[in-house]
């Protein structure tokens, strides 16, 4: 389910030429973005209501304009589109409720995550030599930390015209609220302007409906889900010992948790780490079946390989890692290890988005 771009081909500059010499490349009006931005904010009668939310934008943003009819998608959890265009400028601002309900508030949730990354995914998908160039949380009326959004800046080729464009998402009373701007390249050294100005809009729009912060609202962590049905006593106190430094390591290395939370998949490197200290931690778990088995494994050169072939996670990929001696470990295990198998013990789930940066202040 995704939504189509409306409106996106029209980014062509005008030229300002003096004596022949061109002597800046500009769009229409964009050079008085910094006030009309505050103007057009003020002028909140001559508004459009952005629904089904009861928010509201000025049908003038700086100098692009409310083009057109609001889109309504036949999918209802695509709800509606709208489209600003200007001078080398377009903006299409979308609000849905992707057929979820409950929605939280803020930009830094698993829905916004995921709607982020399906954004972030068409971009890549549809347009030619795109770049991206940086991703982070937002605030759109700083100093204050609330509201934010999640923002993605790209440079593409869109049928060979260069273009940069921005992504924008959060979620306010019970939908999500997304925005594309895209530019002419022409226009970089408007787009900072462009960017605040417009965010700062949009911040003011959402702010009166977001619900308070309950005071008690506890961040979202990790879970654990145990998983040793039949296991012996020596399997489940390995069991417990492994998933205690799996979620040590969750904490310490959130580069390596799933972009949009779900389990925590350790490399075959940390795995491996994490199977020679958690038999280095404890004499009895040293001194176990499973213990002494894997030291032999150990003993033997085979730990990485083991993990590979009789351990293997998806998320590895099908190809060993350069170093990996599969065939001799095949034929030691045929050997060594007819009846040794490791219950899978379980998982360790992360319940959040993989931290992105907030934008710092300005000095």
């Amino acid at each position: 389910m995704r939504h189509i771009d409306r409106g996106m081909d029209s980014l062509h500059c005008s030229r300002v030429t003096a004596g022949g010499d061109v002597k800046r490349l500009i769009c229409l009006g964009i050079y008085l973005v910094t006030t009309t931005f505050a103007a057009t904010a003020a002028g909140a009668a001559d508004s459009v209501q952005l629904l089904p939310s009861q928010i509201m934008l000025p049908k003038r943003i700086g100098p692009m304009r409310l083009s057109g009819e609001p889109h309504k998608y036949d999918d209802p959890r695509l709800g509606m589109s709208y489209q600003y265009s200007g001078e080398g400028l377009s903006l299409t601002v979308y609000v849905y409720d992707a057929g979820q309900s409950d929605l939280a508030d803020g930009a830094d949730t698993l829905p916004v995550c995921r709607e982020f990354e399906i954004a972030k995914q068409g971009v890549e998908q549809s347009y030619q030599k795109t770049q991206l160039k940086s991703q982070q949380l937002v605030r759109l009326n700083p100093p204050d930390d609330s509201p934010l959004m999640r923002e993605a800046l790209y440079e593409y080729e869109r049928e060979q015209h260069p273009t940069i464009s921005f992504i924008w998402i959060t979620t306010v009373a019970g939908n999500f609220v997304k925005l594309r701007l895209s530019m002419n390249p022409q226009l970089r050294d408007e787009l900072p302007d462009a960017r605040r100005g417009l965010l700062s809009i949009v911040g003011d729009a959402i702010k009166p409906h977001l619900k308070p912060v309950a005071p008690d609202a506890k961040p979202a962590g990790k879970s654990i889900n145990v998983n040793f049905g039949g296991a012996s006593d020596d399997a489940m106190g390995v069991g417990f010992m492994y998933l205690m430094l799996l979620t040590a390591v969750a904490d310490e290395s959130p580069e390596q948790a799933p972009v949009c939370g779900g389990e925590f998949v350790p490399s075959l490197e940390t795995e491996a780490g994490i199977f020679r200290g958690m038999f280095a931690m404890g004499e009895d778990l040293a001194k176990s079946k499973i213990g002494k088995r894997v030291a032999q494994i150990e003993k033997a050169g085979f730990l990485e390989e083991y993990l590979w072939v009789d351990r293997h996670r998806e998320a590895w990929g099908s190809t060993a890692p350069e170093g990996l001696t599969i065939t001799e470990y095949q034929a030691w295990r045929k050997k060594n290890l007819k009846r040794f198998q490791l219950p899978a013990f379980g998982t360790v789930i992360v319940d959040h988005p993989r931290p992105l940066p907030v934008e710092p202040l300005s000095p």
